[in-house]
């Protein structure tokens, strides 16, 4: 499996915290959400290779995705505020999807994807459904996530041979 996975997991953590639409102060971690409230962002087992291709010099080219979610939690959410979360996550992921997107009365578009480490490269990312209720305890708190996937690829092998200039 591709090395560079904690560098494209924190690529895609920097790239969600720098939307606009979180209140100052506030940033998605990796932890496990507050029991009150919070936000999120998990990346289960790990990245899959989708593609390989190996050129005849053998470099090897690796297509591959990286599924995470992204969760909010609230303490007593009232109808109002499920619409708002539902939203909020929307405008999350068509915002990381490269599409334009209104904030506060200003419009935004991610103009390109944090760097990654070596010959990786972030080339997509895309919501896998719509945000969702995920749970909703006793007390009212509920869980709101969103499935999403980090496409990137991954040169390994030789570098190309690369004549002098003079």
């Amino acid at each position: 499996m591709d090395e560079g996975y904690d560098s494209v997991a924190m690529a895609v953590l920097a790239a969600v915290n720098a939307f606009p639409g979180l209140d100052p102060g506030e940033r998605f971690r990796f932890a496990g959400l507050g029991q009150e409230g919070g936000l999120a962002l998990q990346t289960g087992s790990g990245p899959v290779i989708l593609q390989e291709r190996r050129s005849v010099t053998g470099r090897v080219r690796r297509l591959c995705a990286l599924p995470f979610t992204v969760a909010c939690r609230t303490g007593g959410a009232g109808e109002r505020q499920r619409q708002d979360i539902a939203v909020r996550l929307e405008t999350l992921g068509r915002w990381l999807e490269g599409q334009s997107v209104t904030v506060a009365g200003r419009d935004h578009c991610l103009a390109a994807y944090p760097a990654l480490t070596g010959d990786r490269r972030l080339t997509a990312i895309r919501r896998a459904g719509p945000p969702r209720q995920a749970d909703r305890q006793q007390d009212r708190t509920e869980t709101w996530v969103m499935e999403m996937t980090a496409n990137y690829s991954v040169w390994m092998g030789p570098k190309p041979y690369k004549e002098d200039k003079k």
